[in-house]
């Protein structure tokens, strides 16, 4: 495993940890640790002309934009002077996947058309769990009793993957970038081996290469010089 999957990976086991606290599941200092990786990421493969607002650097606040339909506060923005060239929306999957999948999707139609409208360039992370647990409903913010463990399949990857074969879509992301996580039993991340899964080569590819880690940081720099 290279360095930046390795840092990755620790940023997701600390915002695991923080996940795992009573309430963490509802609170933003769970995303603090990932959203810091990816900005610290970003800043270091570009020149001092650039800023990013996100939680975990700066002042640790986030931007909000009107947007062309509602006003959006923004996971990652990269700033150049004072306007916004293009941000990173970053999303992972916790819990309660199959229950949630088309509200996740349907979400992100409606944020890639808000803030794409306003020409700002717009890239989407996706984090799933190989094996997904599904919590029963319980009162306030708290965790639910696990009911069964969601086993991740093509038919769930599928819907992103034709939106990235989609050009002729106007309101899809810039890029997406997409992983597939466990955990041990110790609470450990871990990249999954994609053979365990019932996927096919293709998209095993796409996950590897296109969908990478590496791969969508290089095209996020190339976006944001791009509309720079």
């Amino acid at each position: 495993m290279d360095n930046l999957q390795d840092k990755f990976i620790e940023a997701i086991n600390a915002s695991f940890v923080v996940y795992n606290k009573k309430g963490g599941a509802r609170s933003n200092k769970k995303l603090i640790p990932i959203h810091k990786f990816l900005s610290e990421a970003i800043l270091d493969a570009l020149n001092d002309d650039y800023l990013i607002k996100s939680l975990g650097i700066g002042d640790g606040k986030e931007a909000t934009i009107d947007g062309k339909y509602y006003p959006k506060d923004l996971d990652i923005a990269v700033f150049r002077g004072d306007k916004i060239i293009a941000t990173v929306s970053f999303k992972f999957i916790t819990s309660n996947y199959q229950q949630n999948a088309n509200n996740y999707f349907e979400n992100l139609m409606g944020e890639t058309a808000n803030i794409k409208r306003q020409n700002i360039g717009f890239a989407h992370f996706l984090v799933f769990r190989g094996h997904t647990p599904y919590y029963s409903k319980n009162k306030g913010n708290l965790r639910g009793k696990e009911k069964k463990v969601e086993v991740m399949s093509e038919k769930y990857l599928q819907k992103y993957i034709n939106l990235f074969n989609d050009m002729d879509f106007p309101h899809k992301p810039d890029l997406i970038g997409i992983c597939i996580l466990d955990f041990d039993q110790n609470k450990k991340a871990k990249f999954v081996n994609l053979n365990d899964f019932d996927f096919s080569i293709e998209t095993k590819r796409l996950i590897k290469n296109e969908f990478s880690l590496s791969k969508f940081l290089d095209k996020f720099i190339h976006l944001v010089n791009l509309k720079s």
